[in-house]
């Protein structure tokens, strides 16, 4: 099932919103993976500027999770976001899939 990217951008935005209840606490490693999936559906690989030096420690792990998602395309980066974000996010997730 193919995801549009209007209702992409509302589940980011809910998963982005502290406000959101979640389902259950998301680990550091499944927020990087949210964010190198996020990136993979919203940027062109060739986009992506040079990796962030040894001493930007944040900037290394999110380019490294970015650089993870460059074997899928933007639908699929598009669909393991939302599979993901269901999983810690739950029911509003459920929601806004059932209102496309």
């Amino acid at each position: 099932m193919a995801v549009s990217e209007e209702t992409f951008e509302k589940i980011a935005s809910l998963v982005g919103d502290k406000n959101t209840p979640a389902k259950r606490a998301s680990t550091r490693a499944e927020k990087l993976k949210l964010y190198g999936l996020y990136k993979r559906a919203t940027t062109d690989t060739d986009q992506r500027p040079a990796r962030p030096g040894m001493f930007n420690i944040d900037g290394r792990m999110k380019w490294d999770a970015w650089a993870a998602e460059d074997g899928l395309s933007k639908e699929e980066a598009r669909q393991a976001y939302i599979d993901l974000a269901k999983e810690l996010v739950g029911k509003p997730v459920e929601d806004v899939l059932a209102a496309e």
